[in-house]
This record gives structure tokens, C-alpha cells and sequence, in this order.
């Protein structure tokens, strides 16, 4: 027997103990994303959950921001804003029993943590298409995510503009003392989330709702 024929003898031998290490590994589906208008009593009352928990989100955040902002120098406010400190209960948000995640993401992150996944990449898509185009900006998407073998996610998304306050950390990096900078810089090494102008379109805040409300 010549070496050539050893070799493949001895190959075929280990694939057959080995069995299934060589053989190739299905790959999982890709979840369907489809943005969905609220028109059954469901989807409404999921709509409905999700713009209560961003609304109230947003206020926490906001209001979070302007009283650091009134007590401490903006380098000083740097690690404690953006919801950082928001209590879970279990899987759910405190005082929000159907809100299992929430998320600030942008097309222009400040912190990895905020990338977009491929369901809120569709989302910020659909939102900078419709600024492009001149079209409506809707104040609100609703979205579902279907996998095979796991419940249905949920995720509802709202626009976000810069108001002035956030300007302090968001915009013309040339208007930022070289103290804030460094503060950013130590903790956002990778940002992106500067030069923006008042009002201008910022990310998207989204919720994921629970499929059936809490009993």
C-alpha cells in the first residue's frame, strides 16, 4: 500500500470513530423581522406598553441629566447618566412589569454596548430612509422578531433628537474643555457620538414587551 492510500485509509477510519466532528454543522435560521402596524387588540396593547415605559424612560433620563448637570461640571456627570443605575426585577424593568430590555442605539454609538443588532439595524434604516427621502418620520415603530423553538419578541422604538443638555457631551468636540474630553475619551475610547447640532436626529430608544401581559 503506497503512502497516498495509508493516508486516506487512516483518514476514513477517524472520520468513521469520530463520526459527526466532520460532519458540517446546521446552521440555526435567521429570525424574520417585520415592523408591524398595531391594528389587533394585541399589538395595541403591546403598542401602548411600550410607549408608556419610553415615555417615562426618556423622562428618567432626562431628568437625570439636567440635575447632575445643575450640581456637577459636565466631566463629572460622564459616568452616571443614561440609565445606569435602573433596577430589575427578575426579567422585568421595575415598575414596568411587561418591559423585559430596553436599549439607546444609534448609527453613530458612543459605547459598544449600544451596537446595533440586526433587528435595531432595520429599525434605524427604516428612520434614516424617511429623513432622506423627505417622507413622515413615524414617532413610533413597532417590530417583531419570530424565531423557530423561542417566543415572539416584541420591540417597540422611538426616535431620538439631541436637546440641548446633551449638546454639553454630544456636541462640536471643539466646545468641550480638554477635561470633559479626557473624561470621554477614558470611557468611550471608540466614540462616535459628537459633533451633533441641537435637535438633530440622534438614535432610537426601544423597549421589548413581553408577548402576554403579567398576570
Amino acid at each position: 500500500m503506497n503512502r497516498r492510500h495509508l493516508s486516506l485509509s487512516l483518514f476514513a477510519v477517524i472520520s468513521f470513530l469520530i463520526g459527526s466532528s466532520f460532519a458540517p454543522r446546521a446552521q440555526a435560521a435567521e429570525p424574520t423581522i417585520d415592523f408591524v402596524v398595531a391594528t389587533s387588540q394585541e399589538a395595541k396593547a403591546i403598542q401602548r406598553a411600550g410607549e408608556y415605559a419610553i415615555n417615562r424612560l426618556a423622562r428618567a433620563m432626562t431628568n437625570e441629566l439636567r440635575v447632575a448637570l445643575s450640581k456637577d461640571k459636565p466631566e463629572d456627570v460622564v459616568p452616571i447618566c443614561h440609565l445606569k443605575d435602573l433596577v430589575k426585577e427578575g426579567d422585568t424593568i421595575k415598575g414596568l412589569p411587561r418591559i423585559t430590555a430596553f436599549k439607546l442605539t444609534s448609527l453613530k454609538v458612543r459605547s459598544q454596548a449600544n451596537e446595533p443588532d440586526a433587528a435595531d439595524q432595520k429599525a434605524l434604516d427604516a428612520i434614516e430612509y424617511a429623513l432622506n427621502s423627505g417622507d413622515n418620520v413615524p414617532n413610533v415603530l413597532v417590530q417583531r422578531i419570530m424565531s423557530p423553538d423561542t417566543p415572539t419578541e416584541w420591540r417597540i422604538y422611538r426616535p431620538l433628537g439631541v436637546a440641548t443638555q446633551c449638546l454639553v457631551c454630544h456636541g462640536d468636540t471643539a466646545d468641550q474643555t480638554p477635561e470633559l474630553r479626557a473624561k470621554l475619551e477614558s470611557f468611550y475610547p471608540a466614540d462616535q457620538a459628537v459633533n451633533y447640532r441641537d435637535h438633530e436626529w440622534r438614535g432610537l430608544i426601544r423597549v421589548s414587551v413581553a408577548d402576554a401581559e403579567t398576570k
